[in-house]
C-alpha cells in the first residue's frame, strides 16, 4: 500500500514538472502556477532569431509561462500604480499570508514525516533508534521553539521541525505498542505512512484553495490584474520577434528579471520614470537598439560600453543627463562607447588603488649605522687640494664608554 501511495505522488509530481517545467522561478513555484490557474505558453515555431537562439528558460512551456507571470508581478510592484494598490490590498494580503504560512510549514513538516516513514518501512530497525531519540529531540526543538519570535522565519523552521518529531515520535509509540501485542508487519508501518501522506496531501491541497481564494479576492479589490496582463503580453510578445517595447508604463525601476532575455535585439522603456539603467543590460548580447527616452536618467551603467559590437542605437534624448555624458552622447555612439569604456577602467584603476591602500604597508628591514666607520664627505682646501677625513673604528674597552673629545 505505502509503495502504490509513493508512486501515486512520484506520478503526480512527474505531472507537475511535465507541465510547469523543472526550472525554478523565484517567487512562482509550481503549485502557486497551478492555484492562481495561469496555463503553460504557446510556443510558436521559430521563436527568437534561431530556434535555439532562445535561452534554456524559455524553451520549456511551463518555465516559459512562470517567468512571463511572474516578470509581470515584478514590473507591476514596480511601477507609479502599485503603492495605490498595496494599500487597498494590505489586509488582505496580511490575512492570506498568516494563514498559508501556517499550511505550508504543517505541509513540509507531515511530508518530511511521510519520507522518514518510507524508510522506516526498509528498515524497521530505525524504530529502536526513533524511540530512543524523539524525546531529546522534542525537548530540545520545544525549548528552541521558546526562544523564537512568532512569525519568523527562525520561529517556523523551528515549529516544522517540532511537528515533524511529534508526528514520527506518535507513529513509533502506536507501532511499538501494537509490537508489544504481536509481531510487527511492514503493513502496520505502512499504514502510519499511508495516514501521515494523507496528511500532507490535504494541506497541500488547503494550500492551492487558500491561493486561489486569494487571487480572486485581490481581483475583486483591484489588484492590477489588467496591468499583469498587459505586461505579460508585451512580454510574450518578445519572444518571437526579439524586441521588448515597455513604453509608457509608468516604470519607476526595470526589474533584473528582464534582463535575462538575452534574445533581445531591441528593448524600447522609453516615456517612463527610470532614474537608473541598471547595469545588467549589458547581459543583452545581442541587442543592437535601446530607446530610452523621455526617463529621469542622470548617467548610463558603464558596463553598457560591452554592447558596443552589437548596439547600433541608443535613443537617450529627454533625460538630464550630466553635462560630460551628454557631450560625448551627442558626438555619437562610437564616442559615448569610448568614454563608458574609458571610464570603465578609471573606476577599476580607482578600485584597485583602493584595495591596495587598505593592505598594510610590506615591512622593511632597519637600516643600522654604524656611527664609528661612517665616512664623512670629503672637503676642498683652500689650494685646491681634496682631503679626505675618515673616522677610524675605534673599539672602547668592555666595561668603559668612550670619552668625547
Amino acid at each position: 500500500m505505502a509503495s502504490s501511495n509513493i508512486s501515486i505522488q512520484q506520478r503526480q509530481q512527474r505531472a507537475i514538472n511535465l507541465k510547469w517545467g523543472p526550472q525554478e522561478i523565484n517567487g512562482l513555484d509550481q503549485r502557486r502556477a497551478e492555484a492562481i490557474g495561469l496555463e503553460p505558453a504557446v510556443l510558436e515555431v521559430g521563436y527568437g532569431a534561431t530556434p535555439t537562439g532562445l535561452p534554456s528558460l524559455f524553451r520549456d512551456a511551463g518555465t516559459c509561462a512562470r517567468f512571463v507571470r511572474r516578470t509581470a508581478e515584478l514590473l507591476l510592484e514596480n511601477s507609479q500604480r502599485w503603492k495605490q494598490i498595496e494599500i487597498n490590498t494590505r489586509e488582505t494580503n496580511k490575512y492570506y499570508k498568516e494563514l498559508l504560512v501556517t499550511s505550508r510549514v504543517r505541509e513540509a513538516a507531515y511530508r518530511v514525516a511521510a519520507d522518514l516513514l518510507t524508510k522506516i518501512i526498509e528498515r524497521p530497525s530505525l524504530l529502536n533508534v526513533w524511540e530512543n531519540s524523539c524525546p531529546n529531540l522534542l525537548r530540545s526543538k520545544t525549548r528552541e521553539l521558546e526562544l523564537q519570535t512568532e512569525g519568523t522565519p527562525a520561529y517556523n523552521e523551528a515549529l516544522k521541525e517540532k511537528l515533524r518529531i511529534d508526528l514520527i515520535y506518535d507513529a513509533v509509540a502506536e507501532l511499538k505498542k501494537i509490537e508489544q501485542e504481536r509481531p510487527l508487519k511492514k503493513k502496520d508501518i505502512a499504514d502510519k505512512q499511508k495516514d501521515v501522506a494523507a496528511m500532507a496531501h490535504a494541506e497541500q491541497a488547503k494550500i492551492l484553495k487558500q491561493e486561489a481564494q486569494l487571487a480572486k479576492e485581490l481581483k475583486d479589490i483591484g489588484d492590477g490584474s489588467e496591468s499583469i496582463l498587459r505586461f505579460s503580453a508585451c512580454l510574450q510578445a518578445a519572444l518571437p520577434s526579439c524586441e521588448l517595447s515597455l513604453s509608457q508604463m509608468e516604470l519607476l525601476v526595470l526589474p533584473v528579471e528582464v534582463f535575462s532575455m538575452t534574445h533581445l535585439t531591441l528593448l524600447n522603456v522609453s516615456g517612463n520614470s527610470l532614474k537608473e539603467l541598471p547595469s545588467e543590460v549589458s547581459q543583452l548580447s545581442a541587442l543592437e537598439k535601446l530607446y530610452v527616452t523621455d526617463n529621469q536618467l542622470r548617467s548610463l551603467p558603464l558596463e553598457l560600453h560591452r554592447l558596443s559590437t552589437s548596439l547600433t542605437l541608443l535613443c537617450a534624448t529627454g533625460n538630464p543627463l550630466e553635462p560630460e555624458l551628454m557631450q560625448h552622447y551627442l558626438h555619437g555612439l562610437p564616442a559615448l562607447m569610448a568614454h563608458l569604456k574609458r571610464a570603465r577602467r578609471g573606476a577599476s584603476r580607482i578600485q584597485s588603488a583602493g584595495r591596495r591602500a587598505r593592505e598594510p604597508p610590506p615591512s622593511r628591514p632597519s637600516m643600522e649605522v654604524d656611527l664609528f666607520s661612517t665616512e664623512l664627505p670629503c672637503y676642498h682646501e683652500p689650494d685646491g687640494t681634496v682631503q679626505e677625513r675618515t673616522i677610524r673604528p675605534h673599539t672602547a674597552p668592555v666595561g668603559r664608554v668612550p670619552r668625547a673629545r
